[in-house]
């Protein structure tokens, strides 16, 4: 049975009624539905010099972009599945001149504002989800592993490796938002930095009976 509630009302707690508007269209969706949120936009893309080396095999692995790139256009799709409580993004990046490249990562709830998002390999990036003075803030907590079902902690060694993961979001508009994430540190320090940055807008949504649902046909 689809829960009345936002996957992520329950991840931000006593802080979901604080949030204004965009972030709730945000993360509108709901656990163990089919609902789906839109967003569109522009990103800007930024690489070190071995980031940018290793850009298509870190694509291949379902963990980066393929590439960097100044104001690409990108549509998001949020999307809830039957069967479980899953954040998922869906992102798809039109680079100038090739062909859509999706990118797509599981978000999973944990306790105390934690969620772990799993990427196609397997990594996944545990943060934890905070609202303070107008910014959702994604605070890095390390990276696991999940292999046959099961997280296996990376603990210190994940982020000496592969660098801090930090983002944050900040509502622009009764239906808009901007967002930055960096990806820093880490073993070869800049030359493994990744970051992308960019606005957003509520473009699309389906959730059935909702006050939300008619906020954004409304207003988007």
């Amino acid at each position: 049975m689809t829960d009345a509630n936002p996957t992520f009302a329950a991840v931000f707690a006593d802080q979901w009624d604080r949030l204004p508007p965009a972030m709730k269209l945000h993360y509108a969706n709901r656990p163990f539905s089919n609902d789906r949120v839109t967003v569109a936009g522009t990103l800007t893309i930024e690489m070190g010099a071995m980031m940018r080396l290793l850009a298509p095999l870190m694509a291949a692995l379902g963990l980066f972009t393929p590439r960097d790139g100044k104001d690409i256009p990108c549509t998001v799709h949020f999307l809830s599945e039957p069967g479980s409580n899953a954040f998922i993004f869906e992102r798809w990046f039109h680079f100038p001149g090739r062909a859509p490249y999706k990118f797509r990562s599981r978000l999973v709830p944990q306790e105390n504002r934690e969620v772990i998002e799993y990427m196609a390999s397997g990594v996944g990036w545990r943060c934890v989800y905070e609202y303070d003075a107008d910014t959702v803030r994604l605070l890095h907590r390390g990276y696991v592993w999940r292999l046959f079902g099961r997280d296996i902690p990376l603990s210190g060694l994940g982020t000496f490796l592969m660098g801090r993961g930090d983002a944050l979001e900040q509502a622009t508009g009764a239906a808009s938002f901007r967002m930055r994430m960096t990806l820093s540190g880490g073993l070869f320090g800049r030359a493994m930095a990744y970051s992308y940055a960019g606005d957003f807008t509520v473009s699309e949504m389906a959730l059935i009976d909702t006050a939300l649902n008619d906020m954004v046909l409304t207003d988007a």
